[in-house]
């Protein structure tokens, strides 16, 4: 039987710089292979790539970056894959998939027209190693589970893939030294959560951007005079630079023309304003280790509370709830402990409560954000968090994907 509701998750995958290049995703069907799966297994897959395309659209999906779909020999041998544009896909053959000639061809076939493969949590042995062998030809990337006990140890991986021109793709990694040794053992590709750990660094210092933007907050949490915060705004030239973008992106429709800061300031308010500066935190070093991940992960947790607390009937916290996502991973992103940042800001206990110990009314809608961007089992984590706080898993769907929206455009 098919569920009626298919969620579409992802999740990032890095490149040696940090950068995201691309999205795994992520969704779940019944992996048996008997005769009565078969229908099953391609009705879903068709139902995930016709929401994908139709329903939710590619952009907020993955907007630029290449999306890695899942499949297996029933679906590489079905029409389902032609419905995709091929050069916005990766198609990742699933490690349970039944090899055989005729599957081999098919892909021999589907490369020749274009489309790119990646094998799945691949194991180098020697077993493995021959089944997939013919496979080899036309994959581009293989994914390697660093959870699963390996034959051969990862600094000696890559020289298996070397004369095939195969990328190596490093799957479930948890911390960044296991980043670094990766990379220094000739990985291309990264996927995990581990860049929302990196490790804190002890004694650095805040930058002076970011410095500037928690100067900005704190004075439009004590000062009331517009005049004077317009005034201090004019000391911070990149702040104002960026103010000025962002009243003008899709996320307003001003009709007027905008004539000042101070017109601004009056327009979206002293509480919005301390919203937008959280995640303006994010700026300064364009190169910096993992940064756009970082900064999409904090849009996508500051759009996601915002409209989780209107929708549960609390649209006066809409601000601070944002404020809280956006500030979420600013320790993450400058290495400095979030006890020390919060020193240096003027926040509600209920704003530190929810940083520090996700504790609060906040800190509990924190968490449930953090599941649903990190889980790799979407659909399970909806049904199981939606009656929690009673709304049906359509309805957190549906917000889930309007946060990814604003994380593409904003």
């Amino acid at each position: 039987m098919i569920e009626t509701n298919i969620y579409i998750g992802r999740q990032p995958i890095l490149d040696k710089e940090g950068k995201c290049v691309s999205y795994e995703l992520l969704y779940r069907h019944n992996h048996n292979a008997s005769g009565a799966v078969f229908s099953d297994n391609v009705q879903a897959t068709t139902r995930v790539i016709i929401n994908l395309i139709h329903n939710i659209g590619l952009s907020p999906i993955i907007g630029t970056k290449i999306g890695y779909i899942n499949v297996n020999e029933h679906i590489l041998m079905s029409d389902v894959l032609l419905s995709l544009p091929k050069s916005k896909f990766i198609i990742e053959i699933l490690e349970y998939t039944l090899v055989s000639d005729e599957i081999i061809e098919r892909v021999r076939h589907l490369h020749g027209l274009g489309y790119r493969f990646a094998l799945d949590d691949f194991l180098c042995s020697d077993e493995n190693i021959e089944k997939f062998k013919k496979f080899f030809l036309y994959v581009d990337v293989v994914k390697i589970d660093l959870l699963v006990a390996q034959e051969v140890p990862i600094e000696k991986i890559s020289e298996i893939f070397k004369e095939y021109n195969i990328r190596l793709l490093a799957e479930k990694v948890e911390n960044i030294e296991m980043f670094e040794r990766c990379r220094d053992a000739g990985f291309d590709l990264f996927q995990g959560y581990f860049f929302e750990k990196p490790t804190i660094l002890s004694g650095k210092k805040i930058e002076p951007s970011v410095g500037n933007a928690i100067d900005m907050i704190n004075t439009l949490h004590s000062e009331m005079d517009l005049t004077i915060v317009s005034q201090k705004f004019s000391n911070y030239p990149e702040l104002t630079f960026n103010l000025l973008r962002y009243v003008n992106s899709a996320e307003f429709n001003f009709k007027g023309e905008i004539t000042s800061i101070k017109q601004i300031l009056s327009l979206l308010g002293a509480s919005r304003l301390r919203s937008w500066l959280g995640l303006f935190l994010y700026g300064g070093i364009e190169d910096r280790l993992f940064r756009e991940a970082i900064i999409n992960a904090a849009k996508f947790r500051s759009k996601l509370m915002s409209e989780l607390v209107t929708i549960l009937g609390r649209k006066e916290l809409a601000d601070e709830a944002f404020l809280v996502g956006s500030l979420s991973l600013i320790d993450t992103y400058l290495q400095i402990s979030m006890t020390a940042i919060i020193e240096n800001i003027h926040l509600s206990k209920g704003i530190v409560n929810a940083l520090l110990q996700r504790e609060g009314y906040l800190g509990k809608l924190l968490l449930i954000t953090e599941k649903l961007e990190r889980t790799d089992q979407l659909q399970t984590v909806i049904e199981n968090l939606a009656p929690k706080i009673k709304l049906s898993g359509e309805q957190l769907y549906t917000l889930y994907c309007q946060a990814h929206k604003y994380e593409e455009r904003v």
